[in-house]
């Protein structure tokens, strides 16, 4: 990776930390502390991440870009095996924890069928859908049966498309071991495999 390439990557962690204290009013005891939520300024780039490394997490990449759609569509022909559909689940977790509690956001996925087995395939994806009932977040899904499609990206009627060389599987496969791992609910503490992201504004 070149040096601006890290440069870039390094900078984009900096965006997860979004909420501040507000200066307190000392002149009015009674009013109170206020948070304060620090908007991101969006940009249009490419960033490229080496492998091995952590401290990335689906809120720091996409959490900025998807805030305030209403509709958001996952392209990702590989959404396939269990792996792959938690990696789907986590990011419908990751809309939900960063939506206003009021609002209503549908995200509809794209992607291409597991022949070796479709049945398991279609029981996981209608568990998210499931699972997402009472939650704001009205999740759908749809084969796409040319398999002509190999684009991997996240397109928001915010705006922005979210172009991912591995989609939604940048996260190396954690070491399997007994007890508890740090890894196992937080992203941040994954080992990346090497993958890069390009943020373009539509419109």
């Amino acid at each position: 990776m070149t040096d601006d390439g890290a440069r870039e990557a390094d900078g984009l962690l900096l965006e997860t930390g979004r909420e501040r204290l507000a200066e307190e009013n000392l002149s009015d005891p009674e009013h109170p502390r206020q948070i304060a939520q620090e908007k991101p300024k969006l940009e249009e780039g490419h960033h490229v991440f080496a492998e091995n490394r952590k401290g990335i997490s689906y809120d720091s990449l996409f959490g900025s870009y998807i805030d305030g759609a209403q509709r958001i569509v996952v392209t990702d022909p590989y959404i396939r095996y269990f792996y792959q559909i938690k990696n789907m689940m986590e990011f419908v977790e990751m809309v939900i924890r960063r939506k206003a509690p009021e609002d209503q956001v549908a995200i509809h996925l794209v992607t291409g069928p597991d022949d070796g087995n479709i049945h398991k395939q279609r029981e996981l994806l209608e568990s998210i859908t499931e699972a997402c009932v009472g939650s704001g977040v009205d999740f759908t899904w749809a084969f796409d049966t040319s398999g002509t499609a190999h684009a991997r990206d996240i397109v928001t009627d915010a705006g922005w498309k979210i172009v991912l060389d591995r989609g939604l599987d940048i996260f190396q496969a954690p070491l399997r071991r007994d007890g508890f791992s740090l890894s196992d609910r937080l992203q941040e503490h994954r080992m990346l495999k090497g993958f890069y992201v390009t943020y373009v504004r539509l419109g």
